[in-house]
């Protein structure tokens, strides 16, 4: 049974169903944050069946080093203690705590990746579509898709995530809805689609694996709609990291074309970008935040300003209170260090480094994490980075 929730729950990864409370607590500025809120996902639910549906059926026990486990029981009291909203650490550690039992369930289930890679496939096929007909009509496609978190919004919402086209003419430039699909930002779909495609190429193409003709064809498929998606998410990032790792896999093998073809990647992907006229976000805004996250940290730099509490202290370090600031530091690493200080970063850092020590299938995340924030901080990016990471550590 718990294998099929898994699988269930691999389909499902790229939907954002949930119910989201709204305590005074969850307030910045008086202004409702999205990151601070609890929700109970629909992949919540799905994950609190599968680890109940796995205790209840394994033989063995789970046993944890007694020491180890007191020692991070008190830091992450400690932490909540000393955290400037003593909720948002608590309702943040909830969600870490289950997230480390779904990695547990992975690294002592030990799934095959043929039985992980076509659930995955499926989502990425399904958000990919989607994606390609939201750019298509420049709005939400609605109707039975608001089941699997879409949001409704146009070309011209306020706020949206948009995109000047200026090619080929330079002279009009007009601004085009970037993809959402099912994810809250076009940067998170592109982050999907940037680590999960290489890894299906990679297994749609390894000789020893013997694939029926009609799973070639759903292979070959998602691929197609997936870079057509990516494209279309105007994430630069994401086209990078995607152009990097897939020229890794293709030529990995072959040393004198190797480094050429990751050059001429390079130089297409910000030949595009500079023909189609599209900014930054703002990088102005991201070092006032990463200069946040330090000044953070030099504040509370052993046990951190408490999980969750970035946003909490945000308006603190900054001279703007304007709603457009109110985001976490992009960087998961300076966001880390802010939130849990040394104590906390030093363990996030060993379990990394375990992770890429065993296996390099976890790199394309780490990568993005340099750069955006949402593998620490939404659904959607904090189970891929879960699932990756349990899948690097099992030995």
């Amino acid at each position: 049974m718990h294998q099929l929730l898994f699988s269930l729950l691999l389909v499902l990864l790229p939907a954002q169903p949930g119910y989201h409370l709204w305590p005074g607590w969850a307030l910045v500025l008086g202004r409702r944050i999205d990151y601070l809120s609890p929700t109970l996902y629909l992949t919540d639910i799905i994950i609190f069946l599968l680890l109940i549906s796995w205790y209840v059926g394994k033989r063995k026990k789970i046993h944890f080093p007694i020491l180890q486990t007191i020692l991070i029981i008190g830091f992450i009291v400690t932490n909540i203690y000393f955290a400037a909203n003593r909720w948002v650490a608590f309702f943040s550690w909830i969600k870490i705590l289950e997230l480390v039992a779904l990695g547990i369930y992975i690294v002592k289930t030990k799934p095959k990746f043929s039985a992980i890679i076509f659930p995955l496939s499926v989502g990425v096929f399904y958000s990919s579509v989607i994606a390609i007909i939201q750019f298509l009509l420049q709005h939400s496609i609605g109707g039975p898709l608001w089941f699997l978190g879409e949001r409704t919004f146009s070309a011209t919402t306020p706020g949206i995530a948009q995109i000047p086209l200026c090619f080929p003419n330079k002279l009009n430039c007009p601004l085009m809805l970037r993809s959402y699909a099912t994810f809250p930002h076009p940067n998170v779909l592109g982050g999907y689609l940037a680590v999960l495609l290489p890894v299906i190429l990679q297994y749609s193409n390894t000789p020893i694996i013997k694939l029926s003709n009609a799973k070639k064809i759903f292979y070959l498929l998602t691929l197609g709609v997936g870079i057509i998606a990516l494209v279309l998410t105007f994430s630069r990032s994401a086209w990078v990291v995607a152009a990097l790792s897939i020229i890794y896999v293709i030529f990995r093998k072959k040393e004198r074309m190797f480094f050429p073809a990751i050059l001429s990647a390079i130089l297409i992907i910000f030949f595009i970008g500079n023909t189609f006229g599209f900014q930054d976000e703002s990088v102005i805004i991201r070092q006032q935040l990463n200069a946040a996250a330090i000044s953070m940290f030099r504040a509370s730099p052993l046990i951190g300003n408490g999980l969750g509490n970035f946003l909490v202290r945000l308006p603190n370090y900054l001279v703007s209170r304007t709603i457009y600031f109110l985001q976490p530091a992009h960087n998961i690493y300076l966001l880390a260090l802010a939130e849990t200080g040394i104590i906390g970063f030093a363990i996030f850092l060993w379990v990394l480094w375990k992770a890429v020590s065993n296996n390099k299938i976890i790199i394309p995340i780490l990568l993005l994490g340099f750069v955006d924030h949402y593998f620490l901080t939404l659904q959607q990016g904090q189970l891929l980075f879960t699932i990756f990471l349990s899948l690097s550590l099992i030995q």
